[in-house]
């Protein structure tokens, strides 16, 4: 019953499901003060290069930005379907957010891959052929250096609920097991380990921590953190009763009728070191928590009102509707407020440098984003629920009535009717694009216009006027 893990657990659930960005990212918009090269076609195509940047769309099947100088990239296909972020050092990449993989490049060209298809399928790639591993769950796995061990193999037969037979090592420590975790023995010289669920378990490294239950969940006890200062002892009778304490009384918590990540009926505790006093009743729906230093807040009353705050975030809801995510430390603060499902808010302001990113949704009406770079968009109809960038400029062109752009190089766009029609202009130069019929420029020197690509046109721009027949022929 760890307080610091009951105070976070409300801001740690609300972030994972709305995507508070509450950390700087490299930027994925164009940043550079300098003319575009940019090419359209209607909605399906989109290329645009300035300076080290560039950025391509071929919609709803692909895009792709790249900003040589920081060596960032990011290219979706058909994204949610797959999206892939890298630079130089890492890339990560998931699909459909249930397939996901990251690694870390080395300079001298190696790679770490991790894949997960949660919770299936395991696989990695280290530095040395040691290091990589592979667990197609339930059947096969084998592991070296991952998840603390230096090796974990486990075999399963298909009919069986449990690998019928497993065993890992880490330094000295040794394991096997048959039919994990109903059976266990594990030693080492200062770790013993017996396990015969659920009739009896113990687990004792020496100088840390005692742990021993018998006929689990129902009997357990033991005593934790025996290299600190003070160390604490817990004792549960499930689900009755739960007990944990310190010798000198600085630690004290008791919880009645408590089930894992349900709580408890009613439970108490208090901790001097941290300064915290935390209560709880009718499981979830009644929770407090309070602290001397003031870093540690709650007061939830499920499901009409709760409040966290710990570590400079904080969380707040008012019914299941309205939601509030805030951040502040010494590099970044950022707020987000969500009336679900229709309206989202999200401030973000990096500390020190006057940089600001604030967007604005009223789904399925508008989006707004006006980024750090200093790039202002916003479009009508946007029909992605969810903050998503890569995905919302891939897919909402495509059923956009109207689409306004002011960008950090003075240039300002308009499409309208899904892009029908297309209009670009700064203080130097106008663009005029309707798809087959229209292809207008305009700039000091004069205009170019094209007919279906030139198969009627005249340009202005040179000394000699030009005319354009049938493609191929000018005049």
């Amino acid at each position: 019953m760890s307080n610091v893990f009951r105070n976070r657990s409300l801001i740690v659930i609300l972030v994972f499901l709305f995507r508070l960005p509450l950390e700087a990212k490299l930027p994925t918009t164009f940043s550079e003060d300098i003319p575009s090269d940019y090419h359209q076609f209607w909605f399906l195509y989109e290329s645009e290069k300035r300076g080290a940047q560039s950025s391509f769309y071929l919609r709803p099947f692909f895009a792709n930005f790249k900003d040589e100088t920081t060596a960032y990239r990011y290219k979706a296909i058909l994204s949610p379907l797959y999206y892939r972020e890298e630079t130089n050092h890492w890339y990560t990449w998931t699909s459909l957010f249930f397939f996901s993989g990251t690694g870390i490049k080395h300079e001298e060209g190696d790679e770490e891959d991790d894949i997960l298809l949660t919770p299936l399928l395991f696989w990695g790639k280290g530095d040395t052929p040691k290091e990589n591993y592979v667990s197609i769950y339930p059947f096969y796995g084998k592991m070296k250096n991952k998840l603390s061990y230096q090796e974990i193999r486990y075999f399963i037969f298909p009919l069986l609920l449990f690998p019928l037979y497993s065993e890992w090592n880490y330094k000295t420590y040794e394991a096997k097991s048959i039919l994990w975790p109903l059976s266990l023995r594990g030693k080492s010289e200062t770790r013993d380990e017996l396990r015969i669920f659920p009739f009896y378990s113990h687990k004792v490294h020496t100088g840390k921590y005692k742990r021993y239950s018998i006929l689990w969940p129902f009997f357990q006890w033991g005593e934790e953190r025996m290299d600190k200062k003070e160390p604490s002892t817990y004792h549960l009778f499930f689900p009755f009763y739960l007990a944990k304490d310190t010798e000198s009384g600085s630690l004290k918590s008791r919880a009645y009728f408590w089930f894992p990540i349900l709580n408890s009926l009613f439970s108490y505790g208090y901790d001097k070191k941290t300064g915290q006093t935390n209560y709880s009743a009718l499981f979830i729906f009644l929770q407090y928590t309070t602290s001397e230093k003031k870093d540690t807040e709650k007061f939830v009353i499920f499901p009409f009102y709760g409040h966290s705050y710990y570590a400079g975030k904080s969380a707040e809801f008012i019914t299941p509707f309205y939601i509030s995510l805030t951040q502040n430390t010494n590099h970044l603060k950022a707020k987000s407020t969500f009336l679900l499902p229709f309206f989202s808010v999200m401030k973000q302001e990096f500390v020190g440098t006057g940089r600001q990113d604030f967007y604005w949704k009223f789904w399925p009406l508008v989006r707004y984003h006006r980024d750090a770079e200093g790039n202002l968009t916003w479009n009508t109809i946007s029909l992605i629920p969810v903050r998503f960038e890569a995905m919302e400029d891939i897919w909402e062109p495509i059923f956009s009535i109207v689409e306004y752009k002011k960008l950090v190089n003075g240039e300002k766009r308009l499409h309208l009717m899904t892009r029908i029609y297309s209009q670009r202009w700064s203080e130097k130069e106008l663009s005029i694009h309707i798809p087959l019929l229209v292809e207008f420029n305009k700039n000091e020197n004069g205009f170019k216009y094209d007919f279906f690509y030139g198969f009627l046109g005249i340009d202005t721009r040179e000394e000699k006027n030009k005319f354009k027949m049938l493609w191929f022929l000018e005049i």
